[in-house]
């Protein structure tokens, strides 16, 4: 499975957030999306799920390109042939890898802002999904919570193999999980690399 996005354009109003974006990405890595807050990092995000529609360009799915029009419903039919139905052995054991317990019976609404960032890390994995794309994943994990993270999305994309992409403003989180950086900056997509080494802007 591979992801591409060719020449793709958002713009609201008189203003272009993202110009021209082309991107290849591929299973077995992990992405980093990278720029200050206003950048398009998640407008991005938005468009490549089909919960916003590019102002130009193309994104495709293993090949099946996303049509203007029917955007929403092109990307569901897509995602339905990805997913598959989850049991309740999966959902205790994806509750365990993020450190919930499945039988505890706390409501919801007592979570703490570490907990609920947990069930939803354990909602975007339980179906064992192709292609992730988390939008500042680790917001209110404490420190062991994050390295545990990491080492379960490595796993992860190593095992399946899956494409994940990810937003952070934390260095080290994009640093250490992810195999190639990009930074987002006046619109323009570019590769973050120097002499080998991601930097982070």
């Amino acid at each position: 499975m591979n992801i591409e996005l060719n020449n793709v354009s958002k713009n609201f109003k008189n203003q272009t957030v993202l110009e021209n974006v082309n991107l290849k990405l591929e299973s077995g890595k992990i992405y980093g999306l990278v720029g200050r807050n206003g950048s398009g990092k998640s407008v991005l995000l938005k468009i490549m799920t089909g919960l916003m529609e590019p102002s130009d360009g193309i994104i495709k799915y293993g090949g099946i390109p996303l049509k203007k029009g029917q955007y929403a419903k092109e990307n569901l039919l897509l995602l339905a042939k990805i997913n598959k139905k989850t049991g309740e052995e999966r959902i205790n054991e994806i509750l365990k890898q993020v450190g919930l317990e499945p039988d505890s019976k706390k409501v919801y609404r007592k979570f703490s802002l570490g907990m609920k960032q947990k069930l939803a890390i354990a909602q975007a994995f339980m179906e064992e999904p192709k292609v992730l794309l988390l939008d500042e994943p680790m917001n209110a994990l404490d420190e062991q919570s994050v390295q545990d993270m990491r080492i379960m999305f490595r796993e992860y994309v190593n095992k399946k193999p899956a494409i994940m992409v990810i937003t952070s403003h934390h260095k080290e989180d994009i640093e250490i999980m992810c195999d190639q950086v990009y930074s987002i900056k006046n619109g323009y997509v570019n590769n973050v690399e120097e002499n080998g080494q991601k930097i982070f802007i």
